[in-house]
């Protein structure tokens, strides 16, 4: 299916004060050595014998350069009660055929065995100095109830 991407002129601003273009940050075609996240995430993975291990729930990409690090594998459990996440590094994956098959060098024994992997809490951008994000007032409201307030506003 044919795409069309239409950037507005505020996606553009940011790109050129970067002394990138708009052309050079576009990509048109997928590779045939690319792979879409929706092939990958909830694709079941496999020992070499063909045993069950888990399905792709998330990948972790860098920060730095844009590649990914680990599949986050759910493993154990039944219908996804008592499973468990652990991560597999990227390069032990085997993929065939756009992800359709993948396979990694462990058994399930041991992917249910391993410890599970330990997610950091995202970060956010601090509220600019000087604001507490208090304050106070009050408030009156129309609508279909009654009534007055006085509060404070967070």
């Amino acid at each position: 299916m044919l795409r069309k991407t239409v950037l507005t002129t505020a996606a553009i601003l940011p790109l050129l004060a970067t002394g990138v273009s708009a052309q050079e940050a576009l990509v048109t075609t997928q590779g045939d050595d690319e792979l879409r996240g929706e092939w990958v995430i909830g694709a079941s993975i496999n020992s070499p014998e063909g045993e069950a291990i888990g399905s792709i729930q998330d990948i972790i990409l860098d920060e730095e350069d844009g590649s990914v690090t680990a599949a986050v594998v759910s493993v154990g459990g039944f219908l996804g009660i008592g499973a468990k996440s652990i991560a597999i590094s990227w390069d032990e994956l085997q993929m065939d055929w756009d992800a359709s098959e993948i396979v990694v060098a462990l058994t399930r024994e041991e992917a249910e065995e391993a410890p599970e992997y330990e997610f950091r809490d995202r970060e956010y951008k601090p509220a600019p100095a000087g604001d507490t994000g208090t304050g106070t007032g009050t408030d009156m409201g129309t609508g279909t109830g009654t009534g007055t307030g006085t509060g404070t506003v967070e």
